[in-house]
């Protein structure tokens, strides 16, 4: 038998067994309806159990903060943004990196990666009523391997053809690009590029992304589990 005092050290000490800066995630359950009560006598075997209920709530939070960390700290995420310079593919089937969009990245093991691009192309320079051929992809390398090896089919990349002529209605479409690849072990350069793809009849203007705030190419990389 555990004396009344002793019985109220020991809820204490259990209290105090808690490792500091542990979030509890869950409720502590005691074994029994309810083992400490006052006025009656508690045994050894019943403050064990006790113990061992409060262990393996705080073992069961720590495991899923151990996990939560782990997570976040796989998921990383890389933003690149044209500044400073246009883009203008005026070759066909000539592609041209758009400036400001690299995002070299270095995977330390194989990983998935989620991938977003979003710009605004222009048929610039056309003349009004003829058309431009375009197209915008997301490349992984200087050497420019698309970013998935079957591309364009699995990766859906944007192509439009474009009217000609300033301010005339498709003159210009948004580019919104995205998908999930797995990528093995290696470095990296992410970045946007733009090209004119050949047409019957002939195109008559580049295909443009320029640098403004409105129309600017945006590049996300993240890193997912």
């Amino acid at each position: 038998m555990i004396s009344k005092p002793f019985r109220v050290v020991a809820v204490l000490l259990a209290v105090l067994a808690i490792p500091a800066g542990v979030t509890l995630a869950g409720q502590v359950i005691l074994p029994g309806t309810s083992p400490f009560t006052a006025g009656t006598p508690i045994r050894a075997a019943e403050v064990n159990a006790a113990f061992t209920a409060v262990k393996t709530a705080v073992d069961d939070n720590a495991a899923r903060i151990t996990a939560l960390e782990a997570a976040l700290a796989a998921r990383q995420g890389y933003h690149s943004i044209q500044v400073g310079t246009d883009a203008n593919a005026s070759v066909d089937e000539t592609w041209i990196d758009v400036p400001g969009t690299a995002l070299p990245v270095t995977l330390g093991a194989p990983s998935n990666v989620r991938y977003q691009l979003f710009a605004r192309v222009y048929n610039y320079g056309a003349a009004a009523g003829t058309t431009t051929s375009c197209s915008v992809r997301i490349v992984q390398d200087t050497a420019g391997t698309p970013l998935n090896a079957i591309f364009p089919a699995t990766m859906g990349d944007w192509n439009s053809v474009l009217v000609g002529g300033d301010g005339q209605p498709g003159n210009d479409k948004q580019v919104a690009l995205g998908g999930l690849v797995s990528l093995p072990a290696g470095d990296y350069v992410f970045k946007a590029q733009v090209v004119r793809h050949t047409k019957a009849s002939a195109n008559s203007g580049n295909c443009s992304i320029f640098r403004w705030s409105f129309s600017r190419a945006q590049l996300f990389v993240d890193l997912v589990p």
